[in-house]
């Protein structure tokens, strides 16, 4: 996978969230999707390659490819490589900005369910809550950010530091072990 210091993280925190299924895919229809070699190859063995969707590019002296959107592996508002997807899509609704160790939170509707429980989280366990302002200002972009993106407007994202996101994958991870895996009843 990634060498990215904060993939890991990312994707222990992506574990106990999934898209809903009202989910329009917007991350999959508004950007570029880059994509290095060895992702490239994992793509060319999908069934659905589409070459004429990917190209290549040169960027800051590096090599590198990207799918322009919509994504051409997006099917029904769904992704048809969803194991073999790229490590961008992977890091969704984390984007990565120019300030170091630090990721941006997209306000679609996983990144509002993951801030509602970084919200708690900051609330109950660090006694720091989060500025109402901050709370404000995401739920407003959470609320307008498909209008927002048709419209071509900016939206705002949550500016989330690195290693704030460590104990809260930290968290995540003992209310998980702390309720325990259901009985599934058939």
């Amino acid at each position: 996978m990634s060498s990215l210091p904060f993939f890991e993280t990312v994707q222990e925190i992506h574990s106990h969230y999934t898209c809903p299924s009202t989910c329009p895919a917007i991350c999959c229809k508004i950007a570029d999707i880059n994509l290095d070699e060895n992702e490239l190859e994992i793509l060319r063995q999908a069934s659905k390659y589409d070459a004429d969707k990917i190209v290549s590019c040169h960027k800051d002296r590096e090599h590198h490819y990207k799918i322009c959107p919509p994504c051409s592996f997006l099917e029904f508002n769904r992704c048809s490589v969803y194991e073999r997807r790229p490590n961008i899509c992977r890091t969704f609704p984390f984007n990565i900005c120019d300030m170091p160790d630090v990721l941006l939170l997209f306000p679609c509707d996983l990144g509002a369910s993951i801030f509602k429980d970084y919200v708690e989280y900051s609330n109950n366990m660090l006694k720091q809550p989060v500025p109402a302002k901050t709370i404000d200002s995401f739920e407003q972009s959470h609320c307008s950010f498909a209008i927002k993106l048709k419209e071509g407007v900016s939206i705002p994202m949550l500016v989330l530091k690195i290693d704030q996101l460590l104990p809260f994958k930290e968290y995540l991870g003992s209310i998980r072990r702390f309720q325990g895996n259901p009985e599934i009843h058939v």
